[in-house]
């Protein structure tokens, strides 16, 4: 199975006022470990198609900086698939030698409650497959759909053939939904090319992405999207794109004091020694201090 490189039509939301939703990203990836502390900013369609990973769902405790993890890992075989709402804060991995091949479909919707009378709403859901290959087909066809070659009302005709295919295949795992709280949905789709763009950028921090990747995904050349961060948030986008690495990271180490400064790096799209440095530049200390630091208070409280 070819492995489909990420294609976002984010310079497509907001959208036509007439179309119900539109395809936010698609592909197919071997997927490495991921942890969303804030979750992701659009609903998420995540099947599996070869090798193992595992999957939790994480929950915050609002009287700690640091929040606590939630569940224990659940094992995510070949045919599965997960539907994540956004903002729903989660981790996943593969497990093992094997790759762990996976397939993605996120989207956002303008007419809030029309997928959720399929299933596809607030609620986090698991399932097995009956088999993948009709999916696959799907999401190839949306993902040619996506990118440059964007059809807004065809890629929501196909992203509704996708909806019905999950549904007409779920084979429901006992007690694998979870209710979860409506969130503030209209404020998660912002109209600005930089809120557009520091989205996109949250979204998928882990990955390698340059600003002339960056200015493809919203439609803008790097020059005038550069010249829009410096007036909007007083820096570039690969400045914004270190500053929210290097906090994401922090979280990581607070929240798991076994994790490697390597893994913390690479959790968030970075060289290893790149990554010290500029922690250094930025905070002042190295991140094997910092972590350090964080295992002597952790000493000291129990």
């Amino acid at each position: 199975m070819d492995i489909l490189q990420l294609r976002s039509n984010l310079s497509s939301i907001p959208m036509d006022p007439a179309i119900p939703f539109a395809v936010y990203t698609v592909g197919t990836e071997n997927q490495p470990l991921m942890t969303r502390l804030e979750g992701y900013s659009a609903h998420q369609f995540f099947f599996t198609f070869s090798g193992t990973g595992h999957f939790r769902l994480l929950s915050f405790d609002p009287d700690s900086d640091t929040g606590s993890d939630s569940g224990q890992w659940s094992l995510i075989p070949p045919g599965t698939l997960l539907y994540i709402p956004e903002g729903l804060p989660h981790e996943y991995g593969p497990v093992g030698e094997e790759p762990w091949m996976v397939g993605y479909v996120t989207f956002v919707e303008q007419c809030y409650g029309l997928l959720e009378q399929y299933g596809f709403g607030a609620s986090f859901f698991r399932s097995k497959l009956q088999e993948t290959g009709r999916l696959y087909e799907l999401l190839y066809q949306l993902w040619q759909q996506s990118g440059r070659d964007y059809d807004p009302w065809r890629a929501a005709e196909l992203l509704f053939a996708f909806c019905l295919e999950i549904k007409r295949q779920l084979v429901p795992e006992e007690s694998s939904a979870e209710k979860l709280p409506e969130t503030s949905k209209a404020s998660r789709y912002p109209h600005s090319v930089v809120s557009q763009a520091t989205r996109f950028l949250q979204d998928h921090l882990q990955r390698p992405i340059t600003v002339t990747e960056l200015s493809a995904h919203v439609g803008y050349s790097s020059k005038q999207l550069t010249r829009l961060f410096r007036e909007s948030l007083d820096t570039t986008p690969l400045q914004y794109l270190q500053r929210i690495r290097l906090h994401t990271a922090i979280q990581l180490l607070e929240r798991h004091p076994e994790m490697t400064i390597r893994q913390a790096a690479a959790h968030v799209g970075m060289e290893p020694v790149y990554f010290t440095r500029l922690f250094r530049r930025t905070f002042g200390t190295t991140p094997s201090a910092f972590a350090a630091g964080l295992s002597g208070r952790q000493e000291d409280d129990s």
